[in-house]
């Protein structure tokens, strides 16, 4: 294998040594410098979230304080029941219930708590009632129940006239009507 003329000779070893180098540094420079590349890419990336974190973590004191307030007055609207407990809350209701029952002729015979549950941040609590309220009374303590605040409502109502009660009957005007119902109502207990 012959050498061309221009590689022989110390000029011509300068020349080829000058290649060699040059295809090393292509062959090995080339892929570490895409690797560098690729390295200030991620550093740039990693630096564009850190500020996109620093700046969502400026906000947070904001946030938490809105947040705050938006529970504060989750806690005081009307139509909940307030207290700090189901068992508080359970109270309550049991409280308006008996009041309302009472101021409407009725007679309260039991009230049965049933255990709350939870969906949504909010607390359902319930009693299941036993009653007899006048059957002139009834439709006021419907009435009185539907448009309380709190709001209360009613499900799975039972209720039961006298067999022996006849409306044409002038001895007995008013009979009593048995009820068995459960009220439930809502509170707010924060955990959304």
């Amino acid at each position: 294998m012959t050498v061309p003329g221009i590689l022989r000779g110390r000029h011509g070893a300068f020349i080829a040594l000058w290649i060699c180098i040059f295809l090393i540094a292509i062959v090995i420079g080339l892929p570490i410098l895409a690797i560098f590349q690729a390295q200030q890419s991620d550093i740039q990336q990693s630096l564009d979230e850190l500020a996109t974190y620093q700046a969502e973590q400026s906000q947070r004191g904001q946030l938490e304080a809105q947040l705050r307030a938006l529970q504060q007055s989750a806690r005081s609207v009307p139509g909940l029941v307030s207290g700090s407990s189901a068992a508080l809350a359970q109270a309550q209701l049991q409280s308006g219930m008996k009041a309302l029952i009472e101021h409407n002729g009725g007679s309260l015979l039991s009230a049965q708590l049933m255990p709350p549950t939870s969906a949504a941040g909010f607390d359902l609590v319930s009693i299941s009632y036993d009653l007899t309220v006048p059957l002139s009374r009834i439709r006021t303590l419907l009435y009185a129940v539907e448009s309380h605040t709190p709001f209360f409502f009613i499900s799975d109502a039972d209720l039961v006239m006298l067999s022996n009660w006849r409306p044409d009957n002038a001895e007995m005007p008013d009979p009593n009507l048995e009820v068995r119902w459960t009220v439930h109502a809502y509170r707010w207990n924060g955990t959304r």
